[in-house]
C-alpha cells in the first residue's frame, strides 16, 4: 500500500501503462481515502532495485537492462494524448482536467496547471526571461522546444524506481510524476540520476531515452528561475 501524499493521477497512469504497453508495472487493486489520506493498494514486487543490484550485475546483464529500458521508453513515447487535436491537449499528470506538474523540470513547488501545450511553453519561456533579468544570463538563441508531441512520460525514471525480480524481469514503479509531456522531458529528467554509469552516463542515457542536448542546455540555463526564482 502507498499512502500519504498520493494523487489519483498515479493509479490512472499505471492503468494506462498496463493497457497500452507491455511494461511490467504493479497492478492497482484499489484507490481509497483513509482518515483524509489517499492510498493506493497495489501488488508488491519481490526483488531488488536496480540501484542496489547494479554492482552485482555482469556486463551482459547490464546491457540487457539498458536495452530493456530503451524498449520501455519507446513504448511510452508511442502513447499520445488520446483523441484530441494538439490545440486542446493539456500537458501534465493524467486526469480529466489540468493538474499541477511535479518533477525535475518543475522543482518541489510544481508548475501549472497548464490548460494547453502553449501555456506550458509560455511558463518555461517566462523562466528564461526571469533568468536573463535577474541572473543576467546571456541573451542567446535559446527557446523551449515545443516541436515534439506530448507523450506518456514517467519523469522519475531512475535506478531506485526500477525493480529486478527473481525471474530477471525489469519492473517500473513509482508513477507519481507520470503524465503527458514533450518527448524530450524523459531524457532531461533522467540526467538527475544514474551516477553509477560513470563516464558513459550521458551516452547510455541518450541511447535509452534519445539524446536531447539543445533542450538540456535550455533547462540548465533557466535552472535558477525554476528553483530559487520560482515565484518571480
Amino acid at each position: 500500500m502507498k499512502c500519504g501524499d498520493v494523487n489519483d493521477s498515479e493509479p490512472l497512469a499505471i492503468s494506462l501503462v498496463r493497457e497500452s504497453t507491455t511494461i511490467p508495472v504493479p497492478a492497482v487493486r484499489r484507490y481509497l481515502t483513509v482518515n483524509g489520506n489517499n492510498a493506493i493498494v497495489m501488488d508488491y514486487i519481490l526483488g531488488q532495485t536496480l540501484e542496489n543490484c547494479w554492482g552485482q550485475l555482469g556486463f551482459w546483464r547490464r546491457l540487457r537492462v539498458v536495452w530493456t529500458i530503451r524498449r520501455y521508453i519507446r513504448q511510452l513515447q508511442r502513447v499520445l494524448v488520446p483523441g484530441t487535436p494538439r490545440s486542446k491537449q493539456f500537458p501534465g499528470r493524467i486526469g480529466n482536467e489540468p493538474q499541477l506538474c511535479y518533477g525535475p523540470m518543475f522543482s518541489v513547488y510544481g508548475g501549472g496547471p497548464f490548460a494547453s501545450y502553449d501555456e506550458l511553453t509560455s511558463w518555461f519561456m517566462h523562466k528564461l526571461d526571469v533568468n536573463q533579468r535577474i541572473k543576467k544570463t546571456p541573451v542567446e538563441d535559446f527557446t523551449f522546444d515545443s516541436s515534439l508531441p506530448l507523450v506518456l512520460t514517467h519523469l522519475d525514471l531512475n535506478p531506485r524506481n526500477l525493480m529486478i525480480d527473481h525471474d530477471s524481469y525489469v519492473w517500473l514503479i513509482d508513477w507519481e510524476h507520470a503524465g503527458f509531456y514533450p518527448q524530450w522531458f524523459e531524457y532531461v529528467a533522467m540526467l538527475n540520476g544514474w551516477e553509477m554509469l560513470g563516464r558513459w552516463r550521458g551516452w547510455i542515457l541518450g541511447f535509452m531515452a534519445g539524446l536531447y542536448r539543445r533542450q538540456t542546455s535550455f533547462i540548465a540555463k533557466i535552472s535558477w528561475a525554476i528553483e530559487t526564482g520560482h515565484f518571480l
